[in-house]
C-alpha cells in the first residue's frame, strides 16, 4: 500500500499525540454542596497538597484519537498496490521503415494479450484496448521513435492504481530515420527496460527516382529535368505541368508513387484558392535552395516540402492510399534557364524525393538498440502516474467514518458534562 498524500499520517499522528496529553492534563471541578452549619468550618486555614497523573475520559480519547487518525488517513488518500499485475503495452511501427507491415502484426500477436497497442509512424496516437490488429495499416510516413516513446509514457501514466508494473515491447525496424536528437531523452524518461522486437526494414533510397513528366516540348521544367538524366517512360515519380486528372489521382494511391502536380500556368493550377501575387526572391528545399524573383501561387495547407523566403509554403505534400501528391507553387518563365542549372537541380531533388523525403530506413546500430532497450526491471507505474491529480477510492468512505466518529465524540462529551 502506498500513500498520495504521506505528510498527512505524520500530522495525524501529532494531533493524536496533543489529544492525548490535554486529557493527562484536564482538571475537574469538585461539586459546589451546601454547608448545613458552618460550625465544623476550621478557624485556621487549612492547605492539603496532592498530585496526581491520571488518565480521564477514557472512552471519549478513544473516539477522539479514532477521528484524528480517520481524517489524517483520508488525506494521506491510501493506493493499494497492484501485488505484482503487469499491463504490456506494444508500439508498433507501421511508417514506411517496415518492409512488410503484415510481419509487424504477426510479431504483436505473438507477444500475447496487452493493455494498449499504439500505432505510429510520424506521430502516434490512440492506446487503449486493441481492437483488431489486423485493420492496422501501413503508411508512407516517416516513422519517429520520439513520438512513439512519448505517447506510451502517457498511456502508462492513466493505468489504474492496480497495476503494479509496466512492460513496453517495441515492434520496429529501429531505422535512422527514426531516431532524433530528443529520442534517447525521452527513452531515459521510461524507468524500466525496454524489449525491443526488430522487424524487417524497407530498402533505402537516396536521391531522385525516374521521373515521367507531362509538359509542352518547350516547357522549362521539363528541360532541366531532362538534363538531370532522371526521366523515363514509366517512372515513379509523374510530374504534371497541366491539370490533374483522375488517372493520375488514382495512379499516385498505389505502389508509393509521387504525383507532382506542378502548374506551368495560373490556368492549371486548381486549387480551391489561387491567386498570382507578388515575386519573391527565393524558395528553399531541403536539398537546396532556388534564388530568382519567382511569381507564386497559393497552395493548399499540407506538409512544407519547400518554402519561400518569407516562410510560407512553396510546396506541399499530402498522403494519398500508398502513395502521394505534391502541389508546387511556384511559377517558372517559360524564357528563363533558371532550370538550366546546378541550383535547380539540388532544389529540385526534394520535390522529386520519394513521400515523406528520401529514405534512410538502414537498421540504427547496435549500440542504438542496446540504449533503447535498457536493462533492470519492468516500469514501475508508481514512479510514471501523476500523483498530484491521482485519487483515493478510499478518501470519501474514511471522511465519511471521521465525520461519523465526530458525531460520536460530540454526544460522549455532552454525556460527560451531565453526569453527576
Amino acid at each position: 500500500m502506498t500513500w498520495l498524500v504521506p505528510s498527512a499520517l505524520a500530522i495525524a499522528a501529532v494531533a493524536a499525540a496533543i489529544a492525548v496529553a490535554l486529557h493527562f492534563i484536564a482538571r475537574s471541578r469538585p461539586l459546589a454542596e451546601p454547608l448545613p452549619t458552618a460550625r465544623f468550618i476550621p478557624r485556621t486555614p487549612v492547605h492539603a497538597r496532592s498530585r496526581s497523573m491520571a488518565l480521564t475520559d477514557v472512552l471519549l480519547l478513544a473516539v477522539r484519537i479514532a477521528a484524528l487518525l480517520a481524517i489524517g488517513l483520508a488525506v494521506a488518500a491510501p493506493a493499494v498496490s497492484g501485488r505484482g499485475r503487469v499491463s504490456r503495452i506494444v508500439l508498433l511501427d507501421r511508417s514506411r521503415a517496415v518492409a512488410n507491415i503484415a510481419e509487424a502484426r504477426d510479431s504483436v500477436r505473438t507477444l500475447g494479450s496487452a493493455a494498449a497497442v499504439i500505432p505510429f509512424d510520424s506521430t502516434a496516437l490512440g492506446g487503449g484496448a486493441p481492437r483488431s490488429i489486423d485493420g492496422i495499416t501501413a503508411t508512407q510516413a516517416r516513422g519517429s521513435l520520439s513520438a512513439a516513446l512519448a505517447r506510451a509514457i502517457r498511456f502508462a501514466a492513466t493505468l489504474p492504481a492496480s497495476v503494479d508494473s509496466a512492460e513496453l515491447d517495441l515492434v520496429s525496424p529501429v531505422a535512422q530515420e527514426e531516431l532524433d536528437a530528443a529520442t534517447l531523452r525521452i527513452r531515459a524518461a521510461w524507468p524500466g527496460r525496454i524489449r525491443v522486437i526488430p522487424v524487417r526494414a524497407a530498402a533505402s533510397v537516396v536521391g531522385a527516382p525516374s521521373v515521367t513528366i507531362r509538359a509542352d516540348s518547350n516547357d522549362a521544367v521539363a528541360a532541366g529535368l531532362e538534363l538531370m538524366g532522371v526521366t523515363a517512360p514509366n517512372g515513379a515519380v509523374r510530374v504534371v505541368r497541366d491539370s490533374v486528372t483522375a488517372a493520375d489521382s488514382t495512379w499516385a494511391t498505389t505502389g508509393g508513387h509521387v504525383l507532382v502536380h506542378w502548374p506551368a500556368s495560373e490556368t492549371f493550377a486548381d486549387w480551391p484558392t489561387r491567386s498570382t501575387i507578388d515575386a519573391v526572391g527565393g524558395v528553399a528545399s531541403s536539398s537546396g535552395t532556388l534564388v530568382a524573383r519567382f511569381p507564386r501561387l497559393w497552395v493548399l495547407q499540407g506538409n512544407a516540402v519547400a518554402r519561400w523566403s518569407d516562410g510560407s509554403e512553396a510546396a506541399v505534400e499530402e498522403t494519398t492510399g500508398a502513395g502521394c501528391i505534391r502541389h508546387v507553387g511556384i511559377l517558372i518563365d517559360g524564357a528563363s534557364d533558371v532550370t538550366l542549372h546546378e541550383p535547380f537541380r539540388a532544389f529540385v531533388s526534394a520535390l522529386l524525393a520519394p513521400c515523406g523525403g528520401a529514405r534512410a530506413t538502414t537498421p540504427a546500430s547496435a549500440t542504438t538498440f542496446a540504449a533503447l532497450a535498457g536493462s533492470g526491471p519492468l516500469a514501475a507505474t508508481a514512479a510514471l502516474q501523476d500523483r498530484s491529480s491521482a485519487t483515493s477510492r478510499w478518501t470519501p468512505w474514511l471522511f465519511a467514518l471521521g465525520a461519523l466518529l465526530l458525531i460520536v465524540e460530540l454526544a460522549l462529551r455532552r454525556s460527560v458534562s451531565r453526569a453527576p
